[in-house]
C-alpha cells in the first residue's frame, strides 16, 4: 500500500501547477489502484523518477484539452498538434513532475526526474512495475486528463 501522503503531495502539486501555469482549478476523481496503464487518451507524456522511490508519471490528455492547455500556455489560440504544441504539453508534465518532486522531498522522498517523453498514438498500453495509481483529472470537461503514477521501491 502506498503512503497516502504521497498521493496528497501529488494532488497538491498538480493543483498548484495548473493554477500557476493555466490559471485553472483542477477537479480530481477518486484515485484507484489499477493493474496496468492503458491511457484513455492518445496524447501521453511520460516522466521517469528515480531516487528513494522510483517509477513513472504518465499524463494523458484528449486532443481538445491539449490544444486548450497549449492556448493558455501560449496566451493565444492554438489549433494544431505540432512540434511546438507537443513540446508545450511535455513542458507542462515537466513542471508538474518537478513540483511533485519538491513536495515528495518535504516528506523525505528524494527523487530526480527525467526530461519528458511525449507520445501520440491509439490503443497504447504502457508497461510499468510496482503499484499503479490512476487519478482522473477534470480541467475543461469531466475527466479530460488522466494521471497514472507507478511507484516501486528505490535506492
Amino acid at each position: 500500500m502506498v503512503d497516502v501522503r504521497i498521493v496528497n503531495s501529488v494532488l497538491a502539486a498538480v493543483q498548484g501547477t495548473y493554477e500557476a501555469v493555466l490559471q485553472m482549478q483542477a477537479q480530481f476523481g477518486k484515485p484507484q489502484a489499477v493493474k496496468d496503464i492503458t491511457p484513455k487518451y492518445n496524447l501521453v507524456t511520460i516522466i521517469v523518477f528515480l531516487g528513494n522511490i522510483e517509477g513513472n508519471f504518465v499524463y494523458a490528455f484528449n486532443e481538445e484539452t491539449a490544444l486548450k492547455i497549449v492556448s493558455k500556455m501560449m496566451g493565444m489560440e492554438y489549433n494544431t498538434l505540432d512540434e511546438l504544441s507537443l513540446s508545450a504539453i511535455g513542458e507542462l508534465g515537466n513542471m508538474t513532475s518537478g513540483s511533485i518532486a519538491m513536495n515528495l522531498e518535504k516528506l523525505g522522498y528524494k527523487i530526480d526526474i527525467t526530461p519528458p517523453t511525449v507520445i501520440t498514438g491509439r490503443d497504447m498500453k504502457i508497461t510499468a512495475e510496482g503499484l499503479i495509481i490512476k487519478l482522473p483529472v477534470s480541467l475543461f470537461i469531466t475527466e479530460d486528463v488522466e494521471l497514472h503514477i507507478a511507484i516501486r521501491g528505490g535506492k
